[in-house]
């Protein structure tokens, strides 16, 4: 089993590459393996829908990052069993396309192999997404 210390800097230098538009240090933090969702229904595409390998990951984060500003984000805590790790990210989010911004808070559900995080699953306000992305209106 991975120390707990190895798992939080293993999840902090991904949230600072994906902070920073780091691709390659975003994707180093990553099992070739990875695979990546948001849940909810695949009906509010991209949510639901699981991106796994190397390939697809290095164009999903891309993608990410073309569109979300993370620079406002912080983590307010994270929490570890084993090789699982849960971390709470609160502040601004901007999507860039539209220059909206608002604030929100989420959590990553992270899965661990050799080092790497072998899964991940991002807890967000789908809606909000959706919104924000003119998928849905109200």
């Amino acid at each position: 089993m991975t120390e707990r210390n190895i798992l939080e800097t293993a999840v902090m230098a991904l949230y600072t590459a994906r902070r920073d538009n780091d691709l390659d240090g975003l994707m180093s933090c990553l099992h070739p393996d990875c695979s990546f969702r948001i849940a909810g229904t695949e009906r509010l595409a991209p949510m639901g829908h699981t991106v796994t390998g190397n390939d697809a990951m290095r164009t999903a984060m891309q993608e990410f990052m073309n569109n979300w500003d993370f620079t406002k984000l912080e983590t307010s805590g994270i929490y570890i069993d084993g090789e699982t790790v849960f971390a709470v990210r609160s502040g601004i989010v901007r999507f860039i396309p539209t220059d909206q911004s608002s604030r929100t808070e989420f959590v990553d559900h992270f899965t661990f192999r050799d080092g790497k995080v072998i899964e991940l699953v991002e807890y967000i306000d789908t809606l909000h997404v959706a919104e924000t992305v003119g998928l849905v209106t109200f």
